[in-house]
């Protein structure tokens, strides 16, 4: 695939993660839980595409060790997108170049 395309490939899911924390953001308030899911998923979205957030959301999960346990736990019930993102952020992985999403 030409470097263009994958450009604009990753400025797209960024600016559809981001679309979807806000928008998510904006209805949490509602009575059904519809806000929380959209930020969910814009959040793993951007988890797979921003290195900057990525690393950011993995100092949270070191320094906040109990609720990282929890969430580690839930990875296998979580949907593909979701565990990708949990496993991305997970402080105890090492590095490897050929897992992450480029």
């Amino acid at each position: 695939m030409n470097a263009f395309y994958i450009r604009v490939r990753d400025n797209l899911l960024l600016g559809l993660g981001w679309l979807l924390v806000v928008l998510g953001l904006a209805i949490t308030p509602l009575p059904i839980p519809v806000g929380l899911i959209m930020v969910l998923f814009g959040l793993a979205i951007l988890t797979l595409k921003s290195d900057s957030l990525r690393a950011f959301l993995r100092a949270r999960r070191q320094r906040y060790r109990r609720l990282s346990a929890k969430l580690t736990g839930i990875t296998p019930k979580l949907p593909k997108l979701l565990r990708r993102a949990v496993e991305l952020t997970d402080p105890d992985r090492k590095p490897d170049s050929n897992s992450d999403f480029k």
